[in-house]
């Protein structure tokens, strides 16, 4: 019996040592509403948590059903008896692209030793509120389009245009852009949009998009806008690529009532969900001048409009008791490159690192808010200290100019410490001195003789079979594997997801079969549509979903050349199908879905031969 307790606790004490720390990262989601409108905004707000000065950013998935901009975010910083926790809300924008049930999928986190994710959420995409009698405007009829589209500016029908509020910036202004897509024709869909890329430049997104109309050339558009702040790093040359956006737009192909299959092109017409262009901007250019010379020496790079104020947790406390220092720089600009200013000396204190905290406000297409610069300060002695003035230059764009702000004095008032940081002093002078101690934090030390336990149970872990201890080695040896597999996915997530891509198309393929057997085609096609998507993103590393099926199938022979043709065929077959139905719900019957889930399980077949 001793033998087998004594087992059981050396097991219990190798799996308590192999166990992973518990969690303390953590994410959560939510969003302001279930259900929203095609033409309307849903916020998502996320969460991360940690017990760190800082915490990781959101890893946004693939969003298929949305387009997505940041709207902000805020953070908070609290330490309690030395233990530092950290919050961060990052808010976001979805703009929806597709009518029905939509999933916002898991979102991750990750700082190199924890991983946290969020769940799933669905949201219900539901059609535009229809305007009254007296309030809708009178549709032109579809000769009245293509004539005015002849007209339109630079004679198109639809065109994308974007522009800058600012020619020249100095580094760090912030430059607005402003890109508009024009339509005069009724879409199939809403659009998605490809933001431009940056040379010189880092940009924020200034949500929501604003939706209008407007006269050109005589002809009545209905438009978006999308903004962004830009913020140039470096004087020279700054470059703002083209930005794309691409949409389903109905064909206009003209019909002979004459023609024998008249018919048959009607109907195959009226069923299509028109052909996918891509729209792109022309590229821009803007001058970054050099900052002007005669900065203060204080002068750290920010640029804006900013005030400074400094301030503690308490205006009084004990010596050796910690207390938190803030130092707040509040204003507009680019906050999340303005770094903390020079801390004074402080002979009186004893000072720990620093940690900041970020709050990002996005009205009135201006980047503002505030950041704080939090320090830990330990007061050495009883009395009354000051921290001094706290001095923060930066550069202001609108008047062209330096300016130097500084904090007000803080004063604090220190009291005595306890008695808990007595000591006991010994004298080092001859053999027989008398020790003296001035203090003691031992009241009661028993003079009973106990067994020490080590030994014992030693001995019983040595009286166990030889056998038994290769239980601790292999355990070891399994958390080692364990430990190099999970380093391998994660520093190899296209290989990963290349392999589970049939598995997962499979479990889609599941799913969609029984929101068939329970009479909902429309869900089971939306579920086979974003599968067969993430399938073939999978496969190619690539998001299709941002590509034309011609380009898509260019891409799936460039990465697999062993492709035959009729796989390329069948797939853009397939993809036509599935956007068909999935643009348009009143197409998908339950025979149809049926069909569809079934050359999608042959399609799969074929493609995990020759996709590898």
């Amino acid at each position: 019996m001793r033998r087998s307790a004594s087992a059981f606790a050396a097991c219990a004490l190798a799996l308590l040592l192999a166990a992973p720390a518990s969690a303390l990262l953590s994410v959560t989601a939510s969003t302001d509403r279930d259900s929203v409108e095609i033409s309307g905004n849903l916020y998502l707000t996320v969460t991360v948590s940690g017990d760190s000065a800082s915490v990781p950013e959101p890893k946004l998935p693939n969003m298929q059903s949305f387009n997505v901009y940041s709207s902000g975010r805020s953070q908070s910083i609290s330490i309690i008896n030395g233990k530092i926790t950290t919050s961060v809300s990052f808010t976001y924008i979805l703009s929806p692209r597709f009518l029905g049930l939509q999933t916002i999928p898991s979102i991750t986190v990750s700082n190199g030793r924890e991983n946290a994710a969020t769940t799933e959420m669905q949201v219900t995409v539901t059609k535009a509120k229809q305007p009254s009698a007296q309030q809708r405007p009178q549709q032109p009829s579809r000769q009245q389009r293509q004539a005015r589209g002849k007209t339109a500016g630079r004679g198109e029908q639809i065109f994308l245009k974007a522009e800058t509020d600012k020619k020249t910036a100095y580094p760090g202004e912030q430059i607005n852009i402003s890109i508009k897509f024009y339509t005069s024709v009724p879409l199939s869909s809403n659009p998605q949009y490809v933001p431009p890329a940056f040379k010189n430049l880092i940009s924020e997104d200034l949500p929501p998009v604003r939706n209008g109309e407007t006269d050109i050339g005589g002809v009545r558009y209905a438009y978006s806008e999308i903004k962004a702040a830009l913020f140039a790093l470096n004087p020279g040359p700054a470059e703002i690529r083209s930005a794309t956006v691409i949409a389903q737009v109905p064909s206009e192909e003209a019909i002979d009532p004459f023609d024998p299959n008249f018919f048959q092109k009607f109907m195959a017409i009226s069923g299509q969900q028109g052909q996918s262009r891509e729209f792109s901007t022309e590229p821009l250019s803007i001058d970054i001048k050099p900052l002007p010379a005669g900065a203060p020496p204080d002068f750290s790079g920010a640029v804006g409009n900013y005030t400074i104020a400094a301030v503690t947790d308490r205006p009084e406390a004990r010596a050796g008791e910690a207390v938190n220092f803030s130092i707040t720089i509040t204003g507009s600009g680019n906050l999340k490159a303005v770094s903390a200013p020079k801390f004074p000396d402080l002979p009186d204190f004893k000072v720990f690192d620093t940690m900041s905290s970020l709050d990002v406000k996005k009205e009135g297409d201006l980047i503002s808010g505030k950041k704080t610069f939090t320090y830990i300060l330990v007061p050495r002695n009883e009395g009354k200290k000051t921290v001094p003035p706290i001095k923060f230059s930066f550069f202001e764009p609108r008047s062209g100019a330096y300016r130097e702000l500084q904090t007000n004095p803080v004063t604090l008032q220190v009291e005595k410490g306890g008695q808990a940081a007595k000591s006991v002093n010994f004298n080092t002078g001859s053999g027989g001195a008398p020790v003296t101690a001035s203090g003691s934090d031992i009241r009661y030390v028993s003079e009973k003789q106990g067994a020490d336990a080590l030994p014992f149970l030693a001995a019983s872990v040595l009286a166990l079979p030889y056998w038994t201890h290769a239980f601790p080695v292999v355990l070891l040896l399994l958390c080692f594997w364990l430990a190099r597999m999970n380093r391998f996915k994660l520093a190899n997530p296209l290989l990963f997801r290349f392999r589970k891509a049939r598995s997962e198309a499979s479990r889609d393929i599941d799913e969609a079969e029984a929101l068939i057997k329970t009479n909902k085609p429309n869900e089971a096609v939306s579920v086979l549509y974003d599968s067969f998507m993430n399938y073939l993103s999978d496969k190619c590393g690539v998001k299709v979903s941002a590509l034309t099926i011609r380009k898509a199938a260019g891409l799936v022979k460039s990465r697999f050349p062993a492709a035959t043709d009729r796989s390329l065929e069948e797939i853009c077959e397939l993809w036509a199908a599935l956007e068909l139905r999935h643009f348009s719900p009143e197409a998908a019957g339950s025979e149809g879905a049926s069909d569809l889930a079934k050359k999608y399980s042959l399609l799969l077949e074929l493609l995990e031969k020759e996709l590898r």
